[in-house]
Order: structure tokens, then C-alpha cells, then sequence
């Protein structure tokens, strides 16, 4: 082995390095473009969601629903989103100054409103990503002194300890 190759072989490793780290960016880099585009498909229910909190009736409830925990979980509420919306529109009839925003995890963004019942699907991939939309929702209304008319219907327990953190936390 003479000096060559030893300058060949430094200069191969530091390719493999260069080779590790361009995919250690690419992948960072395709990470960051889903988030931006998850938060720019969010920016609008967000928005509609926050003028509901300012419109809500003095007294009056804003719930937030997780709504494939509510039928899904090991301690669900209903059947399937048919029932969980007549939950819903049963719980306004009884409290005519609330609400009710239920959130679910869905491949395409949309979002429809029936009178004072908002259901949501946040689009994109991924785990978690109703819970991520809330809690970006909650950390708005707290910013803006408004957390406290909020309540959130979930019995996942890391969603739910978030939640409290974020309330007591105005």
C-alpha cells in the first residue's frame, strides 16, 4: 500500500460521509415539506375554527371532539361517525350556547358546518395528526385568552395530558 491509496481511501469515506449526510438532508428536507404542507392545509379550518370561538354565545362551550378516538377507543362514545354526530347535535339542542367541532384524522383535508356542529378531516399521513391540529388550535386560543372556553372529548390519555397542560398553562 503506498500513499496513494491511502489518499484514495480517505478520499472514499469522506464520499460515504458526504453520501450519508445528502440523505440525511433529503429526508430532513421531505419531512419539513409535509409539515409546511400540513400547516398550510390547516391554516383555513383554523382560521374558521377561531371565529367560531369569538362568536360563541357568553357562557356558551367551544368542544372539541377527537372524533376516531370517540369511536374507535378502547372506551369509545359511539358506533361510528353517524352516531357520534347525533351525540353531537344532541348535546347542542341541550346546550344552545356551545359548539361542537369534531376532528378526525382523514387522507383528504375537508370541513363542513351544520349550524353551530363543525366536522373536520385533517388530510395527510401519518399518526396523531387531529391530536396535532388540536393542539395547535389550543395553543392559538390560549395566545389569544380564549382556552378556557374550550373543552376537549378524548380519552387518549397523551392526548388528554397535553390538553391539561396547555389549559393550565393560560
Amino acid at each position: 500500500m503506498d500513499a496513494q491509496d491511502v489518499i484514495l481511501g480517505s478520499r472514499v469515506a469522506h464520499v460515504r460521509e458526504l453520501k450519508t449526510e445528502v440523505a440525511r438532508l433529503k429526508a430532513d428536507n421531505a419531512r419539513l415539506r409535509d409539515e409546511n404542507a400540513e400547516l398550510r392545509e390547516h391554516f383555513g379550518m383554523a382560521l374558521l375554527a377561531a371565529e367560531d370561538l369569538s362568536a360563541l354565545a357568553p357562557g356558551g362551550r367551544f368542544v372539541i371532539v377527537d372524533g376516531w378516538n370517540m369511536i374507535l377507543g378502547s372506551r369509545r362514545l359511539a358506533r361510528d361517525r353517524d352516531e357520534l354526530v347525533a351525540l353531537a347535535r344532541r348535546h347542542l339542542d341541550e346546550h344552545p350556547g356551545d359548539f361542537v367541532w369534531i376532528v378526525f384524522d382523514g387522507p383528504r383535508e375537508n370541513s363542513r358546518t351544520e349550524g353551530r356542529l363543525r366536522i373536520t378531516y385533517t388530510g395527510g399521513t401519518g399518526p396523531h395528526r387531529a391530536d396535532r391540529f388540536v393542539c395547535d388550535f389550543l395553543r392559538m386560543a390560549r395566545l389569544s385568552g380564549d382556552i378556557s372556553r374550550i373543552d376537549v372529548m378524548t380519552n387518549d390519555s397523551d392526548f388528554a395530558k397535553e390538553v391539561r397542560r396547555m389549559s393550565e398553562g393560560s
